[in-house]
């Protein structure tokens, strides 16, 4: 998936309104919590996977540069007094792969955070529910 496809998701899953009136307020927020903490365990899982997927494909990368240079494809002469050579080369694919890993972080992180909220705003519900219910 793609990180602007992440991020339209998250938008989606963080909005919603918390104030409960009734029980059933109460219970239907709870409710609408839980499906939305599956939701993001899914995509905290899909982006581990895609985080893993791309370290993967660097990786490979690397090793075909180190490949072509290693068996001679080095760029010819005119490349070279234009300065290409293997450590601009993995300079740069490194650089590539620390930018595009960050964003897939960045949002690692924003679920990881939307997380810790969701638990956060069921202890409420929970103790408003109980206390209705049981006069606690």
């Amino acid at each position: 998936m793609k990180i602007k496809d992440y991020h339209i998701l998250i938008d989606e899953i963080s909005t919603i309104d918390l104030e409960a009136d009734s029980i059933a307020d109460s219970r239907r927020i709870l409710a609408e919590l839980n499906q939305r903490e599956m939701i993001l365990k899914d995509l905290k899982k899909r982006i581990l996977n895609d985080i893993q997927n791309i370290k993967l494909e660097f990786m490979e990368m690397k090793q075909k540069i180190n490949m072509d240079f290693a068996e001679g494809r080095s760029p010819g002469i005119v490349s070279r007094v234009r300065g290409k050579s293997k450590v601009k080369e993995l300079k740069k694919l490194e650089k590539k792969r620390y930018e595009t890993l960050e964003s897939y972080y960045d949002v690692k992180y924003v679920i990881d955070d939307l997380l810790v909220q969701i638990q956060e705003a069921k202890e409420p519900l929970n103790d408003y529910i109980k206390k209705r219910l049981f006069g606690v």
